[in-house]
């Protein structure tokens, strides 16, 4: 028997049309890289009773986790002293901000950004049909406080400013940040991603920081993540810090069950040893120094990180470099005609990156 061909197709909403890929930020698992150095990673997973904690875990697999991942909010509202009300958690902090967005935007608002900043955010936006307004850096890769405000319109619900901003690493420091959120208007909501924190601040200023903040900016949503300085990016755990009526909105458009229970035990395990992250934090530093200095020295220019990574604005030479360093077994993140992103990962890592830049150098 001969089916019909229906009169019409199904297709996916236009939105899709414009939205840029989510590049790959390392090469395939099949491919074997001796140095992966392109998706931000932690070199190691070190960490006291980790994967005991998730072996026990496992054991009620069969139960739901948490409907909104209680268990985790009440650890993090105790290590940055805010109410568990002022917490979201969700697989990875990009899954909350683009919840953040839904519930923030309609189509045609437009969402304010520094950028060049994480791939992401384009995608997150084109999603919620909002407009994403890119304000260009100062001349050292910074986002500009100023050039932020002035494209603050009337059509603007939510400035999102990456610090430190991937992919350049750059960091605009407290006072800048305090003075960008005092001048904000009120019905604005302001994301502040700060994936990267923990490389960049004291540790106790890092868990304190936010509690200051949302006293004073009740428009303030701050995102976090164990991805990075806490090593478990396959865990995707990130978590949202935020006034209540934030929260509760941001609940409103999340789905039930956001973390599986291993997840939850693997951060909570994180989160009762936290002398791992400061020695991480310690390792990272060393070789990020010691990375830019030797890129520098062969004249190669680098951006001020404070990141887990380092940026080299090249331009139009990115994907000639990413290849040369793929030649070498290092993968690292291009961006055609902008730059290349080096992670920080072991010593035995920086030494290859150096070995093959002066190679590239000749």
């Amino acid at each position: 028997m001969k089916i019909a061909r229906p009169a019409a197709e199904w297709r996916p909403s236009r939105r899709l049309d414009a939205l840029p890929g989510y590049g790959r930020g390392r090469a395939g698992q099949t491919i074997p890289f001796r140095h992966r150095l392109g998706s931000n990673e932690a070199p190691d997973a070190g960490g006291a009773g980790r994967a005991e904690a998730a072996l026990q875990a496992a054991d009620a697999i069969h139960r739901y986790p948490d409907l909104r991942g209680e268990t985790l909010a009440a650890a993090l509202s105790q290590r940055h002293g805010i109410g568990s009300d002022c917490v979201a958690v969700a697989a990875g902090s990009v899954v909350l901000l683009d919840q953040l967005i839904r519930a923030a935007c309609d189509p045609g608002d437009e969402i304010v950004t520094p950028w060049r900043s994480y791939e992401a955010y384009p995608i997150i936006a084109g999603l919620s049909g909002a407009r994403l307004v890119e304000v260009p850096p100062d001349a050292a890769h910074t986002a500009d406080p100023a050039a932020i405000l002035a494209a603050v319109g009337s059509r603007c619900r939510v400035v999102l400013v990456c610090n430190p901003n991937n992919p350049t690493g750059t960091a605009l420091d407290d006072d800048a940040i305090d003075g960008l959120l005092g001048r904000i208007p009120g019905d604005r909501l302001v994301i502040l991603d700060e994936a990267y924190v923990d490389y960049a601040a004291d540790a106790a200023e890092v868990a304190a920081r936010p509690a200051r903040r949302l006293a004073r900016h009740p428009n303030l949503a701050v995102l976090r993540t164990f991805s990075k300085a806490w090593g478990l990016a396959g865990a995707r755990v990130g978590y949202c810090l935020a006034a209540p009526q934030i929260i509760a909105a941001v609940q409103a458009v999340a789905p039930p069950f956001p973390l599986p229970g291993p997840s939850v035990a693997l951060a909570l395990a994180a989160l009762a040893d936290p002398g791992a992250v400061a020695a991480r934090v310690g390792r990272n530093a060393a070789e990020r120094a010691r990375m830019t200095a030797g890129l520098e020295a062969l004249g190669l220019p680098v951006a001020r990180s404070r990141g887990n990574f380092v940026w080299l604005p090249v331009g139009a030479d990115a994907r000639p470099l990413t290849d040369h360093f793929a030649r070498a077994s290092i993968a690292v993140r291009c961006f055609e005609g902008e730059g290349v992103r080096i992670t920080t990962g072991t010593p035995a890592d920086t030494d290859a990156v150096l070995a093959a830049a002066r190679a590239w150098r000749g």
